[in-house]
C-alpha cells in the first residue's frame, strides 16, 4: 500500500513540474484585429500558433486571447484580407491594452464591364446572338481542333426559304418594334424626371463602336 501512495505522489509532483515548466514558457497574448481603411474590428480572423500547432478566432470586437511562446510566429488570416504573419516577442505582451493587428484588403482586379437599363430578355438575347465568336487560341493554346469542347449537336431541321425568311424578317421587326417602344417609354420617363443624360440610345454604345 505504502508503494502505490509513493508512486501516486511521484506521478503526481512529476506532473505539477511539467505543467509549471511549460505555463512558466508560455505568454497570454492579447490583441485586436481591425481593418486598415476603416479602422472597423475584423471578427472571425483565424489566428493560428506556427509553432505551438493551436489557434483560434477572434471575437465580434476584433479581439482574442491566446497562449503563445516567446519568439513565435502567428498566422492571421480573414476574407477578404491578406494574410499576415506576426512575430511575437515580449513587447508586445507586455501593453496593458489589446496589442492592435492591421489587416489590409486584398484587391481583387476584374475586367471593366458595362451595365445597360431597360433592355427586356428578348433584346438581350438578340445582343447575345449577335455578339462576335470567342477566339479559342487565348483560352485553348495546344488545342488543334480535333477534340469537341461542347456536347454534339443535335441534327438540323430544314424549312422552305420563304418560310425561313419570314421567320426571320418577322421575328426581327417584333424585336425591333418591343425596342424602339421601350426606348421611347424610358426616355419619356427620363425626361419627365429631368434626368437627360440617363436616356437610352437608338442603339447600345457597342453597336455604335462597331459601325
Amino acid at each position: 500500500m505504502k508503494r502505490i501512495l509513493s508512486l501516486i505522489f511521484i506521478i503526481f509532483i512529476s506532473t505539477n513540474l511539467f505543467s509549471q515548466k511549460i505555463n512558466d514558457s508560455l505568454l497570454i497574448f492579447h490583441a485586436r484585429i481591425v481593418s486598415s481603411d476603416s479602422s472597423q474590428p475584423l471578427h472571425n480572423a483565424h489566428i493560428i500558433s506556427k509553432f505551438n500547432r493551436w489557434g483560434t478566432i477572434s471575437n465580434d470586437n476584433g479581439e482574442f486571447k491566446m497562449l503563445v511562446s516567446n519568439g513565435d510566429s502567428l498566422l492571421i488570416s480573414s476574407i477578404g484580407y491578406r494574410p499576415k504573419v506576426l512575430r511575437i516577442d515580449s513587447s508586445k505582451v507586455s501593453f496593458d491594452e489589446a496589442y492592435e493587428i492591421i489587416m489590409h484588403k486584398d484587391t481583387v482586379l476584374i475586367n471593366e464591364i458595362v451595365i445597360h437599363a431597360f433592355w427586356d430578355y428578348r433584346t438581350f438575347k438578340q445582343l447575345i446572338v449577335n455578339m462576335e465568336p470567342l477566339n479559342l487560341d487565348n483560352f485553348y493554346p495546344d488545342w488543334e481542333g480535333t477534340e469537341l469542347l461542347y456536347r454534339d449537336p443535335t441534327p438540323l431541321t430544314f424549312k422552305g426559304p420563304i418560310q425561313a425568311l419570314y421567320d426571320v424578317f418577322n421575328q426581327s421587326a417584333k424585336l425591333r418594334r418591343q425596342l424602339i417602344k421601350n426606348r421611347r417609354e424610358y426616355n419619356k420617363l427620363m425626361m419627365q424626371m429631368g434626368r437627360p443624360n440617363d436616356t437610352i440610345p437608338a442603339y447600345p454604345e457597342h453597336i455604335i463602336d462597331g459601325n
